[in-house]
């Protein structure tokens, strides 16, 4: 790099900076808050009875659909979806790690249904079955 070309490059990191400093100085993150609010309020929270029968409907479903992939279309994923953000609130709120093992598990669902693997959609509904055993085990309704 040329001399010339250093101090542009320099001069136009130090303006950057300097930009970025002069943002609101408001840190009440009312954006950030307004959107997390949004957010957890849009989740219902359910008993946990109710929460284990939604993980049943959920397996059931998801065994269902895995017994058939060729035949899995958007519709049948979308009642997927449908069945988990039912109790998703309270899984989230009670049991982080079960959240997270539930949204992979369904990720894992989607893809290999996706890809009309038989296979890969059983696996994950076993894996959402072993998740749902373990929250159920700590969480009792």
């Amino acid at each position: 790099m040329t001399r010339r070309t250093t101090t542009a490059v320099l001069a136009l990191f130090a303006m950057t900076s300097l930009l970025a400093a002069c943002g609101s100085d408001d840190d009440t993150g009312s954006a950030s808050t307004a959107t997390t609010a949004e957010t957890e309020a849009s989740y219902a929270i359910v008993s946990d009875a109710e929460v284990a029968s939604g993980y049943a409907s959920l397996i059931a479903k998801m065994t269902t659909l895995s017994t058939d992939a060729a035949s899995v279309d958007s519709a049948a994923l979308d009642e997927v979806e449908a069945l988990w953000f039912a109790f998703e609130g309270t899984v989230k709120q009670s049991d982080a790690d079960s959240y997270l093992a539930s949204e992979e598990a369904l990720d894992a669902f989607n893809t290999a249904a996706e890809a009309k693997d038989a296979a890969g959609m059983a696996a994950a509904t076993t894996k959402m079955s072993t998740t749902a055993s373990t929250y159920v085990a700590a969480h009792p309704g």
